[in-house]
């Protein structure tokens, strides 16, 4: 039987707690590396802190040690936006139809924090969908917005109280613990996290402003912690660049993971030199071969001379999308499949061909 409103409260260190005990229960006494993003980054702090004996590695992303005002406001709007449904009953709504609509409207107030302003315009601009004036449809950006909405809610994969109990958990979240004096403590909550850790940030993030991952940085090291390392990306993904960007976020994760203590900077310069230049190059619109080439070597992290067939996928579609060609990512894909099998690593050689032809 749904709890609908009787669901007790719970914070993300009653998460991490639960899920040392399914750890407990397989018999798994020592992680290699706790690693997460976002709600995942708080968990992944809070684990270190909680139990600094059983964890190897950190890795937080776009995460904070404490929630700041602003993301609070953020998630409070999405909150609302379910509450206000009439058919959200304070929670208990299993027995009738689910509160749909506020869902939808909260995912697409989620949808304009996760994203940034840079890749808006990169994407859209201002692109309008119709010559005339009309109420909330005269752009892409609308149109974009209100399908984000739409298609979370139709697919009927989350539940709107969920997004309400765990949007409030992240709100409430600090590592402060009390000290011998009964105070809350920053400092209390950091300092048994010694383990090597690596924290990285995102410039163009408005949920988690990169300041934040800095000062999770800053504190580790103020705790004593000699093995911190603090990557920030220059990335158009705003909050979702742990999702979409993997060159960067895979390549900085991997080698802390497998360099520690602080293998990983030379792993995070070239991704972070990766990010920049992309950006510079969508911006300047220069497609030459000598740039083209030299995005090939940023992107082939493994410098085995291939590139991933979903990472030039990403990069043609961002191409075209700068300038204006409204290609799908399917007839991208298909595009593609013509020069190198689908799915399969392309070389440097057929790399080059598919970006001058998307040109």
């Amino acid at each position: 039987i749904p709890y609908g409103s009787s669901f007790p409260a719970f914070s993300v260190q009653d998460q991490v707690r639960c899920q040392f005990a399914l750890l407990d229960h397989l018999g798994i006494e020592r992680l290699h590396a706790s690693v997460g993003s976002s709600l995942g980054g708080m968990q992944a702090l809070c684990a270190a802190s909680l139990f600094p004996e059983r964890i190897g590695n950190v890795v937080s992303i776009s995460a904070c040690a404490s929630t700041h005002p602003g993301s609070i406001a953020f998630r409070q709007l999405q909150r609302e936006c379910i509450m206000a449904d009439p058919n959200w009953n304070n929670g208990d709504y299993y027995d009738g139809p689910p509160p749909t609509q506020g869902l939808r409207l909260a995912r697409q107030a989620g949808t304009i924090t996760y994203r940034s302003g840079p890749e808006w315009q990169t994407r859209f601009g201002r692109t309008r969908t119709t010559d005339r004036l009309l109420i909330g449809e005269n752009f892409e950006i609308e149109r974009y917005i209100r399908h984000q909405g739409s298609k979370w809610a139709a697919a009927g994969v989350f539940d709107p109280n969920s997004v309400i109990w765990i949007s409030t958990a992240m709100d409430a979240f600090t590592l402060e613990r009390e000290d011998d004096n009964g105070e809350l403590s920053m400092q209390e909550g950091i300092k048994p996290i010694q383990m090597p850790a690596l924290i990285i940030g995102v410039q163009t993030d408005v949920l988690f402003p990169s300041w934040q991952q800095k000062q999770v940085a800053d504190l580790l090291r103020a705790a004593g912690n000699k093995s911190v390392t603090y990557y920030e990306l220059d990335s158009l993904y705003g909050h979702d660049t742990f999702l979409l960007d993997k060159v960067s976020i895979g390549g900085a994760v991997k080698g802390h993971l497998e360099q520690e203590p602080n293998g990983a900077n030379h792993i995070l310069r070239d991704a972070a030199c990766g990010a920049s230049l992309m950006l510079k190059t969508l911006q300047s619109q220069d497609f030459s071969p000598d740039t083209m080439d030299e995005v090939f070597h940023r992107l082939d992290i493994d410098h085995d001379g291939f590139v991933e067939f979903d990472e030039v996928v990403a990069l043609i579609f961002l191409v075209q999308q700068s300038r204006g060609d409204r290609q799908t990512l399917k007839d991208i894909r298909e595009s593609i499949a013509k020069y190198a099998p689908e799915g399969q690593p392309i070389c440097k050689k057929d790399f080059l061909c598919l970006a001058f032809a998307a040109q």
